[in-house]
Parts: structure tokens; C-alpha cells; sequence
């Protein structure tokens, strides 16, 4: 088996591949494990070196590019699909897991596999919605596009029944399986208390109410921006509240500038910057907020739950299967993001945890993964009449 990642990024996608590798390598049914991964994309190169000094049958072959680095070059991408391709034509796979952030990312492996005849299996990609009748001819023609390019894996593996539903509208006879992640157990066997995290951060103990948003700095996906303008529209519900943004991206110079130029922002915003753990700054905040655009299914959601602390997040994608009406705040509503925040912590968490711990354990998941991976992948979807089962290959 082939697992293939040229993301020159280390996100939530990047994290939850890592879970996936670890689960395939220590399957006495994976016979060899070929991990393809950018040497420019240092943790990620590290990581899967790791694996391999643990497990013999774990191979590391580094790719000379990013997708980040042929982004938008056809010349770039040709090459990098013909390199990826010769590496192929050596290893012989039964199939090829790809890491997809969407489906135009880690386009060279997936050419690659269709050039060599080899089972392309797409890892988690957020899906597209196509674009309206009315909407501009270059969008249609995206559309288009991205429409064929949902035709190329053989197999689609996703988050939940929202993106799988999702998926079958882009290509109806693909089957897609449902694996659902997991976070590392100690977010929820943490004694780490809200007095100690914060002592260790060095936050106030009391007269702050603190706030956490943690993900990649990104406006269009994570919206801190959101976040901010929400704090300048309703500046006195935040005079005694303290906002971490933790975390590092592409927008991270502009957080920065909007952060700086503010007397409000500056007053009551601290950037903390990219972090190893997060458990700290989840353990010492009264609540978590996440108010993206969209999101599959974000660790965060689950860390903070785990951990004991509310979430706020905004109501898109399928996010409302997995948190109460409470704790969901319509996604361009600044003052009921701002109340919700404020109400969380009144929430009671005890059921949610609990079904949590169930519902993504490590136990489960590397259970379901070598299912759903060490299975022929199906040649056409079952009976659309056919009851669904998360587990299974087919839909429904």
C-alpha cells in the first residue's frame, strides 16, 4: 500500500493522516508501506521516518516538490506527475492512498495513479458545491473542471454522511467510506486544571474570562477576522476577557497589522503563535471558539470537548451532528457568536464527553481504517435502497 502527501503544510488534514499511517503500519495485514512525502515539508518527512524506524515494512521516498510549490505552473505539475508516475511504475501497489485537502490538491498523484493503472483512494478532500445557473462563466467552468477531477479516485474515504452526500453529487458511482477520526487520549485523562494551565501560560488567575481560537491563520477558512471584527462590534462584552489566537498560516502578518492598529484589539488579543500542544491553552480558556467557513471534522472540536471546555462554532457543514444547537451560532451573526461564547461555559459537557470518548477513540478508529483500507475497493456503489453503514466501503 501507497500513501502519498505532497502538502508542504502541517494541519488538521496533515494530523489526521499521520493517525491514518500509524493505524496502517501496525496491520499485520500491510504487507509494505510506502509513504510519498515532501522533503521540503520537514515535520511531515520526519514523522513518516519515524514510522519506518519502528516498523520494517514502513519505506520513505521523498518527493522533490509541494504542491504548494507547482501550484498554478502546468509545466510544474506535468513534471511532478512524471516523477511520481517512475516512482510508481517501481512499487507495484495495490492501491494509493492520497491526501487531499480539496480535490485539486495533490493533483500529481492522483495523474500519477491514473497513468500507471494504480487504485487511487482519496483521503478526506473537502468538497465543492457546483456552481450555480447563474453564476460567472469562469465559475462554471471550474465547476466543470473540478466536476471531472471528482471522477479520477476509485475510492473516497470522508469524515461524515454530510461530505459523503456531498461527495456522491460530484461523482454518483464512486463508493465512499466513512472514517471518523480520533485525538490522543490524553485530552481526556488530562489533571491538568484551569488554575494550573493557566499559571504555567502565565494568565491571569482571575478577573479574565479567556477565550482560545486555535487553527491555522487563514481568514478564508478560519475567519479569525470574523473573530476580530466580532470583539470591535461589541467591544464592552470583552473588557474583561482575554482572546488567544493561537496558531500560524498565511494570514498571520495581517492578524498582526489589524491586531496592532486597534486600541481595542490590542487591549484584550494576544497572539501566541504556532504551539506543540494545545492542551495548555485549551485547559486554561473558559471556551474555545471556531467560527470557520467550513470544516470537515475539525480536532479541535474534539480536543476541547475531551479536555472538558465548550466550543463555539458556527453553523456550517455537518458540525451540528456532532455539537448542541447551544454551542452553534449562524455563521455571519457577529452578536450571536459573541453571545454564544458568553453562554458556553454555562453548557453541561457530561453527556457530550462521554459520547466523545466513544465515538473517537483510537480503539475504533484504527479498527475501522484497516476495514475500510485492507478491502478490494468496490467497482461500482450498491443499491442506493441499501441501508448506510459508517463502517462499509459502499454508501448507502
Amino acid at each position: 500500500m501507497g500513501i502519498y502527501c505532497d502538502s508542504g503544510v502541517n494541519g488538521g488534514h496533515e494530523e489526521m493522516l499521520k493517525r491514518l499511517i500509524l493505524a496502517l503500519a501496525k496491520s499485520s495485514g500491510v504487507v509494505s508501506l510506502h509513504i510519498l512525502v515532501p522533503a521540503h515539508n520537514e515535520l511531515m518527512s520526519d514523522f513518516a521516518r519515524d514510522v519506518a524506524q519502528q516498523y520494517r515494512q514502513v519505506v520513505v521516498t521523498s518527493l522533490p516538490f509541494t504542491s504548494e510549490s507547482i501550484h498554478r505552473n502546468p509545466l510544474a505539475l506535468l513534471s511532478a506527475t512524471w516523477r511520481t508516475a517512475a516512482i510508481l511504475r517501481t512499487l507495484d501497489l495495490s492501491k494509493l492512498v492520497i491526501a487531499q485537502g480539496t480535490i485539486v490538491s495533490a493533483m500529481a498523484g492522483l495523474l500519477a495513479a491514473r497513468l500507471t493503472r494504480t487504485i487511487a483512494v482519496s483521503y478526506i478532500p473537502l468538497v465543492d458545491d457546483a456552481a450555480a445557473a447563474g453564476a460567472p462563466a469562469t465559475e462554471r467552468i471550474k465547476s466543470l473542471v473540478k466536476r471531472a477531477l471528482y471522477q479520477l479516485p476509485q475510492q473516497y474515504i470522508t469524515l461524515n454522511d454530510h461530505l459523503r452526500v456531498k461527495l456522491l453529487k460530484q461523482a454518483p458511482e464512486t463508493p465512499v467510506a466513512i472514517l471518523e477520526n480520533y485525538v490522543d487520549s490524553r485530552f481526556s485523562n488530562s489533571a491538568l486544571t484551569r488554575e494550573t494551565a493557566r499559571s504555567a501560560l502565565g494568565l491571569p488567575q482571575t478577573g479574565k474570562f479567556i477565550c482560545a481560537h486555535i487553527g491555522r491563520i487563514h481568514f478564508q477558512h478560519k475567519r479569525q477576522d470574523f473573530l476580530l471584527a466580532a470583539i470591535m462590534h461589541n467591544p464592552e462584552a470583552f473588557a474583561n476577557a482575554l482572546v488567544l489566537i493561537v496558531g500560524e498560516g498565511p494570514d498571520a502578518e495581517k492578524l498582526q497589522h489589524f491586531v496592532g492598529a486597534s486600541e481595542i484589539l490590542s487591549r484584550c488579543v494576544r497572539i501566541v503563535g504556532p504551539q506543540s500542544d494545545v492542551l495548555p491553552y485549551i485547559a486554561a480558556s473558559d471556551v474555545v471558539v471556531l467560527p470557520s467557513a467550513y470544516e470537515g471534522v475539525p480536532l479541535v472540536m474534539i480536543e476541547a470537548v475531551l479536555a472538558g471546555r465548550p466550543i463555539v462554532a458556527s453553523q456550517v457543514s455537518a458540525l451540528g451532528s456532532y455539537l448542541p444547537a447551544e454551542l452553534l451560532f449562524p455563521s455571519h451573526d457577529q452578536d450571536a457568536f459573541v453571545k454564544a461564547i458568553f453562554s458556553a461555559p454555562d453548557y453541561p459537557l457530561s453527556g457530550l464527553i462521554d459520547s466523545y470518548r466513544l465515538r473517537f477513540s483510537r480503539e475504533v478508529f484504527d479498527a475501522q481504517a484497516q476495514r475500510v483500507l485492507l478491502q478490494p475497493v468496490p467497482q461500482r456503489r450498491v443499491a442506493d435502497h441499501l441501508e448506510h453503514n459508517a463502517s462499509d466501503l459502499g454508501t448507502k
